[in-house]
């Protein structure tokens, strides 16, 4: 049996601690939810509501029940059906995902920009490629392109079109949900086919501390009625929206992501969902928001391990990423950390990929060099068996004294295609690599760029499905887009 390294970083003290203390938050303080539909529903399932001031309080029993029902193992379906998720990973994996929502888009030129449409078919194009990535997020096209008020409806058609592996959605307003949902489902046929095989799940956000808008309650509700995945998110910024220290939002956002799980499955008992807690926090000397600290990491760690362990509920949480502006040192260092950290958690989910300046910012570039980390990492996480065959016990007994070298040996030539061996490092010295041309491993990404967009497209979507997703397109732009 394999071992593996894991960082625990809180004792099963500690973790009972969280899950009481968290519990009790629910119970005693409660939440405040914007939704008139979901409070009656849950006030008629047991919760305890206030109708006027939207206040909402659970009971021990309903946290309970409601634990009880979420599912262990589950699917997230691709559209392709080459890359269906199986939760938990068969191997002990964990999946990767791309970059959600960041505005700006670095070409391979370097140069920074709002995301273009033609950027995001290129973005599509290289993540199909990408075989460390698992599931897609949508960026956010620049709503000079197209229309502001649907900018996630207009990306959306983009990815069904293209994009060969699960779609993670992020609305950006209340009234965009159905047409997401209706879209997502003319791409297979019916929402029938879309909850039995469901390509797309979503992110609902709180508001710290524990409170739901409408637009990110609707998620809620509308994906409890479709019966389709969620990911319940938190995005806090310690010592901002939550306490300053690493504990205490890594507390605020499990908390807030608890309770979103607690209501889905009362809602809609054995409804997919994975804790999603992506954290942040304020540099106090600058007000600057912070992704890649080591404390908040440390925080992000505390969460895979609450929801992983101390609920067996599939946990999520940034994988990679960096507050620095560019493809540099910086850069490097702090998104190496940060996923070889997060891949020695229990974490089913690292998200992230391609990102840069703090979420803002996504590159095909970095995409391709996180391709390689995450591989790294992969194998990291996978762990070492210790047995005699791994030890060459026999060899080193037989013939060490006649025979020293393993070059040529049985057990090399049995094992020595197993280490791992990433695509664009160096791995012959320097003259192999001056006679390469002297790259950088930036310079080898670019080149590798230059390969893969030239590759034929490895998906599209069906034409007559492919129209019934402009339909819907059609129809949410004449409801959503308030003409100038």
């Amino acid at each position: 049996m394999k071992s593996r390294i894991k960082y625990d970083v809180m004792t099963k003290d500690e973790l009972n601690h969280m899950k009481s203390r968290m519990e009790e938050l629910l119970i005693k303080r409660g939440i405040h939810l914007d939704h008139d539909e979901m409070l009656t529903e849950l006030s008629e399932l047991g919760c305890i509501v206030d109708m006027e001031t939207k206040q909402l309080k659970f009971t021990k029993e309903l946290i309970d029940k409601a634990v009880a029902s979420v599912p262990k193992e589950f699917t997230l379906y691709s559209p392709s059906g080459k890359r269906d998720l199986k939760f938990p990973h068969p191997e002990g994996k964990f999946y990767v995902r791309t970059n959600t929502g960041a505005p700006n888009y670095m070409t391979v030129d370097g140069e920074t920009h709002f995301t273009k449409i033609s950027e995001v078919n290129e973005w599509y194009h290289i993540a199909n490629q990408m075989e460390n990535v698992d599931y897609f997020t949508l960026p956010s096209t620049s709503g000079e392109e197209v229309p502001g008020d649907a900018v996630d409806v207009y990306t959306l058609e983009r990815a069904l079109n293209l994009a060969e592996k699960h779609i993670w959605l992020q609305p950006y307003e209340g009234e965009n949900v159905k047409y997401l949902i209706d879209m997502a489902a003319a791409s297979v046929g019916g929402l029938d086919k879309l909850r039995e095989r469901p390509i797309v799940s979503f992110i609902a956000c709180s508001v710290s501390c524990l409170n739901y808008k409408r637009m990110d309650a609707e998620i809620l509700y509308r994906c409890a009625k479709a019966g389709l995945p969620v990911q319940p998110c938190s995005l806090p910024t310690a010592g901002a929206n939550t306490p300053v220290t690493a504990q205490g939002t890594a507390f605020m956002a499990a908390s807030e992501v608890f309770a979103m799980i607690v209501m889905l499955q009362l809602l809609s008992p054995g409804l997919p969902v994975i804790a999603t807690t992506l954290l942040f926090s304020m540099d106090m000397m600058t007000t600057y928001t912070l992704q890649s600290n080591t404390e908040i990491t440390m925080a992000r760690l505390i969460c895979m391990q609450l929801f992983e362990q101390g609920y067996n509920i599939r946990a999520h949480s940034y994988g990679t990423g960096t507050d620095s502006l560019a493809i540099d040192e910086q850069n490097m260092i702090e998104r190496t950390s940060l996923i070889h950290s997060m891949a020695m958690s229990d974490a089913s989910v690292l998200g992230g990929a391609g990102q840069l300046e703090t979420a803002k910012t996504i590159s095909p570039i970095q995409l391709i060099i996180d391709n390689e980390i995450f591989g790294i990492a992969q194998r990291l996480r996978a762990g070492l068996e210790i047995n005699d065959d791994y030890l060459g016990w026999n060899e080193i007994m037989d013939g060490v004294d006649t025979n020293p070298g393993f070059i040529m040996s049985d057990h090399t030539m049995k094992h020595f295609e197993e280490s791992h061996r990433p695509d664009m490092f160096n791995r012959g010295g320097l003259s192999k690599w001056e006679e390469n041309g002297s790259k950088t491993l930036q310079e080898s990404a670019v080149e590798k760029y230059h390969k893969l967009i030239k590759n034929p497209a490895t998906y599209s979507l069906d034409p007559e499905k492919s129209a019934a997703v402009k339909e819907v397109l059609k129809k949410a732009h004449k409801a959503l887009v308030k003409e100038q």
